[in-house]
């Protein structure tokens, strides 16, 4: 009965749950906000099923995290040859049975799990997978990290994924796995002259994204933001998100408002623009304080990780959370382009709710596994050894 007692202690302690607790309490609030949505009048494609996949995403992504957080974090990294070949193999399979939303009928990024007719985006969890193997690879090149052959190695690593999400047509997702590139190369320590080679080469690359990479509908949404889209159609997304906000006041008009102010994709990529105008300036603060929180407890653990693997893993989920988080929220706010980011734990999707839950779990096992307290005495005077 001892063995079980200290193995059931062993599984509990040291859980981070100043991390985990609020990243449950956005994800709750994100169900119950979806909830209020359907019940209204708004003709959204937002139906019961959603919901239900939501919480049991939910209730898989707590589970799931938990569990992730008992697992040593280096061990997770070595066993890359499991997880990269099958996240690369489900992703690249949305190229042949990808099916669409009908909100999204040119975006084929989901796919279908038969018997139970609920779906996945791989590309959720080709974030995961490319966060813990870019940490090996930094792992294994750390004695050369800032050879100029090893850091074009992991540029080319990086532009796999960023190359195939952009292929397939999602520029949203394709941002966060530069920013999580970008990242995780900051905390690995790469030199500053490739920082300076990178940003002297933006002014060339930038004309060369606007005449060939971006389509039209691209270019008008960053126009929008500067007031200059050639089409009012664009407009109206953000004119009416902006409506929303400002009728949201101080403490809003109540989750279960009868009719909302129509906004497309408020379910999803303008879920903050809901919280705006059902629970007002309060009510976004609070969610604000809460995504703050999460950023915080994980600069945290980076900060507590002895080596390098955990401290680039934590850099990884926070561009992945925060850096998301930051950029749906400017987004919302017309302060950016419409991009097609969603807000991690409260936007509608199973998938992306539990990709979140498993980065958070990942960040939890560094903050586990990490010998805190080697690192706190390393600082202490150590005593003086007796004369003899």
């Amino acid at each position: 009965m001892s063995t079980f007692r200290k193995a059931w202690r062993a599984f509990w302690g040291r859980i981070d749950w100043l991390l985990l607790l609020p990243c449950i309490g956005l994800s709750v609030m994100g169900l119950v906000l979806l909830t209020g949505l359907y019940q209204s009048d708004l003709t959204l494609r937002l139906t019961g099923r959603n919901i239900l996949s939501q919480g049991i995403a939910l209730a898989a992504g707590v589970a799931a995290a938990i569990i992730l957080a008992n697992i040593n974090y280096r061990a997770l990294m070595s066993k890359w040859q499991l997880y990269v070949p099958v996240s690369y193999l489900l992703f690249l399979s949305t190229f042949i049975w990808g099916v669409a939303t009908p909100a999204r009928p040119e975006a084929k990024r989901w796919l279908i799990i038969p018997g139970i007719e609920m779906s996945i985006q791989p590309s959720e969890f080709l974030k995961l997978a490319f966060i813990l193997s870019f940490a090996y690879h930094i792992y294994k090149t750390q004695d050369k990290f800032n050879h100029p052959l090893n850091i074009f190695l992991l540029c080319l690593h990086a532009f796999i994924p960023v190359a195939l999400v952009q292929i397939q047509g999602d520029s949203g997702t394709a941002l966060m796995f530069l920013v999580i590139f970008l990242a995780m190369m900051f905390v690995a320590g790469v030199k500053w002259f490739y920082m300076a080679f990178a940003l002297a080469a933006i002014p060339a690359i930038i004309p060369l994204l606007w005449n060939f990479l971006l389509s039209e509908k691209q270019k008008d949404r960053i126009l929008a933001v500067f007031g200059q889209s050639a089409t009012d159609q664009v407009y109206y997304q953000q004119m009416q998100a902006a409506k929303a906000v400002a009728s949201g006041g101080l403490t809003g008009n109540g989750i279960f408002h009868p009719s909302p102010i129509y906004v497309p994709e408020l379910h999803n990529d303008f879920i903050f623009v809901f919280i705006a105008y059902s629970l007002g300036f309060l009510g976004c603060a609070a969610v604000i304080l809460a995504i703050l929180l999460i950023g915080f407890k994980m600069l945290v653990s980076c900060g507590f990780a002895t080596d390098k693997q955990g401290q680039v893993i934590c850099a990884g989920v926070f561009a992945m959370i925060f850096g998301q988080s930051a950029l749906n929220i400017c987004m919302t706010l017309s302060l950016l382009p419409v991009i097609g980011n969603s807000l991690p734990f409260l936007s509608s999707g199973g998938s992306f709710v539990l990709a979140n839950f498993l980065g958070i779990g990942l960040v939890m096992s560094v903050y586990k596994h990490t010998k805190r307290r080697q690192k706190v005495e390393s600082f202490l005077p150590k005593p003086e050894q007796p004369v003899i």
